[in-house]
Parts: structure tokens; sequence; C-alpha cells
């Protein structure tokens, strides 16, 4: 399968998740691509190259199909080809591209995998990825901008679902490509937190309505935050999580900005309005105890 260089460059360039509209491209090729599914209609994962006039180059993950004999890029929201994604997952695929290989890998003991795929809803609100909603039971996240090696997202998710955190979004499975041009992670497969609020949001309309229930909601965020550095320290043998000896430097520096932020969330605040008087104070004790 092939397109067509001008219009394969048009696409891409148009797209929300892609990352260098300012820079002028001079050249893109398909550097490889796997077929997922062989009978009609046929899915395929490519790995499309993006050389810029500079010299510079962007690797993106591209899905399309072939139906008719006809080539259609970004069927994503055709629920059938993020079916077959997951479906892949699930049977830890491993597909045979031109240059390397797509691993296709399932999260041991996570029950999501086990369910029928109905609904799917893909999310639009996104920049640089593209994600799809099954049932809001699952969310897939297809990464588009690829970087070399294993995507940090997927190498928190992976420790801590492992080592049984569960503040956390189980992660149900991933894919991967490797061997050919570049090694990355392709995507990933994790539970879906219904009715889920912006973080930020909720402190906003917390803070000035019920701002003890705010400190009470702060201070589980500490006490969480706390058990998943735990956590993220608990493998003494895992050199990219193993803690290290902060320096002197490093502590003081991290102390003034932790100082800094305690100025400007707690010590700002609107005057004016007794009700955020307790979070006030509250800022001044943090703040003292550093």
């Amino acid at each position: 399968m092939s397109f067509d260089e001008h219009a394969l460059i048009d696409y891409v360039t148009r797209q929300r998740w892609y990352g260098a509209k300012s820079r002028a491209v001079s050249h893109s090729q398909v550097l490889d691509s796997v077929v997922l599914r062989t009978t009609e209609p046929q899915f395929a994962v490519a790995l499309v190259e993006i050389r810029f006039d500079t010299g510079a180059h962007d690797v993106y993950q591209l899905l399309y199909a072939m139906r008719e004999g006809e080539l259609q890029i970004e069927p994503l929201d055709e629920p059938q080809l993020a079916r077959e994604l997951v479906s892949a997952m699930r049977s830890g695929l491993t597909l045979q591209a031109a240059e390397g290989i797509v691993e296709f890998r399932p999260t041991e003991g996570f029950a999501g995998l086990g369910r029928e795929l109905t609904v799917a809803r893909p999310v639009g609100a996104e920049q640089s990825n593209t994600s799809v909603v099954f049932d809001d039971e699952l969310i897939l996240k297809v990464f588009r901008r690829l970087e070399p090696g294993i995507n940090p997202e997927l190498e928190l998710l992976r420790f801590l679902t492992e080592y049984g955190f569960a503040n956390v979004a189980a992660l149900g499975g991933w894919y991967a490509y490797s061997g050919g041009p570049i090694s990355a992670t392709l995507g990933i497969l994790q539970e879906y937190v219904r009715a889920g609020l912006d973080g930020w949001e909720l402190a906003l309309d917390e803070i000035g309505a019920a701002p003890e229930a705010f400190l009470a909601r702060l201070r589980r965020l500490g006490e969480v935050t706390g058990t998943m550095h735990t956590v993220l320290a608990s493998d003494q043998n895992d050199p990219a999580f193993a803690p290290e000896t902060p320096s002197v430097e490093s502590l003081g520096l991290l102390t003034a900005t932790v100082d800094e932020e305690i100025e400007r969330v707690f010590l700002t605040l609107p005057d004016g309005d007794e009700r955020l008087a307790p979070i006030r104070g509250r800022g001044e004790e943090v703040r003292e105890q550093l």
C-alpha cells in the first residue's frame, strides 16, 4: 500500500495532533506499515516520516483502511478499527511489518479485556493524541507523534499497576513498534474514569463554596501522592524508579519552589472573603513547616 506524497503531507499537516505547524515540510514517506486485519475491510498501522527543510524530521502514526481497493486514512472514528486494536491486545498478537514488528500486549489479570465492546465514541478535545472510549469502561489512547523508547505514560502506568497502586486508572494493555527505523510505544488501553472532573476546575469551584471540604480533599491528595511516591521507590533494582540521594542544591531548589507555590496559591487568595480564612491560615502553617 502506498500514499501520494503530497496528499500525505496535506493530510498530516492539517490534523490537530500535528505538532510542527510553523515548519516548512520538504518530504514525507511511509517508513513501515503492518496489516492488522486481512479480511475486508483491511485495517493497517503505518509509521510516517515528515521531514522539514531544516533536515529535522518527526515520525507520526497513521491508521488506515482498505475498502474495495480504496485507501482511507484516519478511520479511528470508525469503531471497528478501534475494536481491532483492543482485540489484538487481548490476543497478544505480534505482527511482522516490512522493517520491524508491532507487538500487542495485555496486562495480566485486567478484567476489562474480557468485556464485549459495544458503544465506541472518539474523544474530540485532545490535541496531541487520539482516544476512543468504549462503553464508558475503557479508553484507548493512540499516540500520534512518536518518540523513541518507552512512552513515559506507559512506563509509569505499567509500574504502578504491577505494584498494586489503586489510585490510578489501571493499565489494560499497550502496543508498540520495534526493530525498524524507530522503537516506540504506539498506544495504551486503560480503565475509563466515569464522570471525571478536572482537578483545577474542581479546586476553583470548591475553594470558595466549601473551603473546609477543599482542605480535606487537599489532605487526601497529599496522602495519595505520598503513597504513590512510596510505591515508585519500592523497587531498588529498577534503574528507572530506584530512589537517588538528592544533593543539597537540589533540596534547596525544591524547597524554594514549593515555598513559591504556597505563596502564589495560598497567600494571594482574594481578601475580604471570610470563607477563605481557614485556607489562608493553613497555607501559612505549611510554609512555616518547610
